[in-house]
């Protein structure tokens, strides 16, 4: 189901999935490495589950769970079950798999592993026991209605699933096995899951096939977005209200301490930084002449210069016209009468000065390669269709020397052993600080610089508003400064260039409200533009106020000593340096001959606008923006009507809660009991 243009509610439906067997390929040990097939059958079967379909069926579970909650809560009588749905139990065994599911889910997006204790603090174990509510419900609903698969059809959808077919086309057994292994599930209840989800697909698809958008409801939300007005206005700059009067000193105090957050330094810190990049140990790595050597002759192709040609490459639908046009090159026919023939530009079929690893694919090359300069080929059949060839210009090859080639080839020898390298001085560096060496310490022992930055804001500004020279822009480095404290060993970051950073915190600096005696002039400043913007506002209105009681634009103009204008057509999500967002959601939210008013959209002028005339489009259906918003409408529209029938399900079916069995699985967890 697509969320966008639905409400927020609705765009929950496609963030709550929990389809049949998204058990993840990485719980549980393993032993070994997985064969690729195995990574793309179990890949498929995690990605199969993400359709839009799927996550509007499973989100509107938990949202009649969340609206419609339970009908009664029983104290504890069962000793497996923390649900029941109708007399059918949600076991603990279940509840706990899906909980487990979900964290380490949501602990692979978020790259921060997530524990059950993490699951009640952000109430995820809260939202997993909703989903297994809704689709218990649902499932029991479904059967109400009769609605069932036969073994045979549940086995031909199995054994037809690409997830599970072999080499040669047909159902892997083998693999098929190893899959439910990996998920930890046996056959058995994988093809129950199975039946069950062709079950609720069923229910979907009935629901689905009787959902239609009233074109009513399709004309009216057509004309709303594509509506489009017109105003005529005057602006009223800043000066329209005059001189404004200086303030008394109790004005400013009181001004001063309301706006207190104006004139606060924020808060700022002291850090040091210590890099360590794989430059800062390539420099120390020596490379003997004999390992040069060695190494020069198992990479010389990498320091060839091999040969180039500048080639065109005239394309051609079939073999019949590249053989026509082959006659017409060879008898002299000029290469740029055939190009404009096909409707090109000579620009289009030139690949440039090309060598044989460029060309799209080895018969191309091969023949591009095999021509003198000014030479055609024949027609050759590439990865596109057919081809004919033009040489122009042949630049040979230059084999390398090793003389020519060892300072760079050792430059390369020593980058790729610091960036191996780099990993186990970090670890030693670690292992320093851990056992009490301080940043300086470790800078010291491994030739590193730590770099000092005074009174820098979260902002990464300095109290002077500018960001301070030599600020690495490492990602997470301020975000590092300000969650830690004083005294914290913070882990190192990276670079993001296969290098690392450290931070320390070596002071903070509280946020201080200015002296008043320091920011009077600003204080001055700031109540003056702020009274001004009051005033003209004030001014605005009344001149709306009476264009709304008779008076024409024209006179009120006039009145103002402004001119009237006519807008160009203005769109309900428009803005512009005249109209700003505020300006257009106004006009947009008074009738055909009212008046209203809002800011320009650069500078601090006032406009006073009356809407003068009011479009309202036919609806094309033939546009895909029309398509696009009859398919939200119809997803919209069948999510709801799912989402009441599985909250009906559950009201019919009576939903009853174990809470004690809950709150003791919690304090059995925190070790609490």
């Amino acid at each position: 189901m697509r969320a966008q243009g639905l409400t927020p509610i609705m765009r929950r439906f496609c963030m709550t999935l929990q389809n049949p067997h998204t058990r993840s390929v990485n719980q549980g040990p393993m032993n070994g490495l997985r064969a690729p097939k195995d990574d793309v059958m179990l890949n498929s079967l995690r990605e199969g589950s993400k359709g839009w379909v799927a996550k509007g069926l499973m989100g509107l579970l938990v949202l009649s769970f969340a609206v419609w909650g339970v009908n009664d809560v029983f104290t504890g009588y069962s000793a497996t079950a923390v649900a029941e749905v109708g007399g059918e139990p949600i076991t603990v065994e279940r509840y706990q798999l899906a909980l487990d599911q979900k964290l380490q889910d949501l602990s692979q997006r978020t790259g921060q592993p997530l524990s059950r204790a993490d699951a009640r603090k952000y109430g995820i174990d809260v939202q997993t026991l909703s989903e297994l509510v809704g689709l218990t419900a649902f499932d029991m609903g479904a059967k109400t209605e009769g609605l069932t698969v036969s073994d045979t059809v549940v086995g031909q959808n199995i054994t037809s699933d690409q997830t599970f077919t072999g080499t040669f086309g047909k159902f892997d057994r083998q693999g098929f096995d190893l899959a439910l292994q990996r998920m930890g599930i046996t056959e058995k209840k994988f093809i129950d899951d199975r039946r069950k989800y062709m079950i609720r697909m069923q229910l979907n698809s009935a629901m689905e096939a009787g959902v239609a958008v009233p074109n009513s409801m399709m004309n009216a939300i057509s004309a709303y977005q594509g509506e489009t007005r017109t105003a005529t206005y005057f602006v009223l700059p800043p000066a329209s209200v005059g001189e404004i009067a200086a303030p008394d000193e109790a004005t400013i105090e009181a001004y001063y301490k309301k706006a207190a957050i104006r004139f606060t330094e924020p808060e700022t810190r002291d850090f040091s930084v210590m890099m360590l990049t794989p430059d800062d140990l390539s420099a120390s790595i020596t490379v003997s002449d004999e390992d040069l050597k060695a190494a020069y002759e198992a990479r010389r192709a990498e320091f060839d210069i091999p040969e180039r040609r500048v080639v065109e490459q005239i394309p051609f639908a079939t073999e019949e016209a590249a053989m026509a046009a082959d006659a017409r090159l060879r008898k002299g026919e000029a290469v740029s009468t055939i190009v404009k023939e096909l409707g090109l530009e000579m620009s289009d079929i030139q690949l440039g000065n090309v060598t044989r690893a460029d060309m799209l694919s080895p018969a191309l090359a091969d023949a591009a390669f095999s021509l003198k300069a000014g030479e055609f080929s024949a027609p050759v059949k590439g990865p596109l269709g057919y081809a004919t060839l033009h040489v122009t210009t042949i630049t040979s090859a230059a084999p390398s020397t090793f003389e020519n080639s060892k300072d760079k080839l050792k430059q390369m020898i020593a980058s790729e052993k610091a960036h191996n390298d780099i990993y186990d001085v970090q670890n030693a560096i670690e292992d320093a600080r851990a056992g009490g060496a301080t940043l300086q310490d470790a800078a010291e022992k491994n030739n590193l610089k730590v770099t000092k930055f005074t009174g820098i804001s979260a902002a990464g500004l300095n109290l002077e508003g500018d960001r301070p020279a030599g600020l690495p822009p490492y990602k997470d480095l301020l975000k590092s400064v300000y969650e830690n404290q004083l005294g914290d060993q913070i882990p190192p970051g990276d670079t993001g260039e296969g290098g690392y950073y450290w931070v320390q915190i070596d002071n903070v600096t509280a946020p201080k409200l200015k002296p008043f005696a320091d920011v009077k002039a600003e204080v001055v400043k700031l109540w003056t533009d702020e009274t001004r913007k009051a005033k003209l506002a004030e001014l605005a209105q009344s001149y709306v106020e009476r264009g709304n009681k008779g008076e024409t634009i024209d006179a009120l103009a006039t009145a103002a000593g402004r001119s009237a204008l006519i807008s160009p057509l203005i769109e309900r999500s428009g803005q512009s340096e005249t109209f700003s967002r505020l300006a257009v959601t106004r006009v947009f939210a008074v009738p055909q001959g009212g008046f209203t008013f809002g800011p320009v959209g650069f500078g601090d002028s006032m406009l006073v606008m009356q809407v003068t005339r009011i479009d309202l489009p036919e609806p094309d259906k033939t546009t895909d923006e029309y398509e696009a918003m009859d398919k939200t409408l119809t997803d919209a529209l069948t999510t709801d009507l799912l989402t009441t029938m599985v909250a009906g399900y559950e009201r019919t079916l009576g939903t009853e809660i174990n809470t004690q069995l809950l709150n003791n699985l919690a304090a059995a967890e925190s070790g609490q009991q």
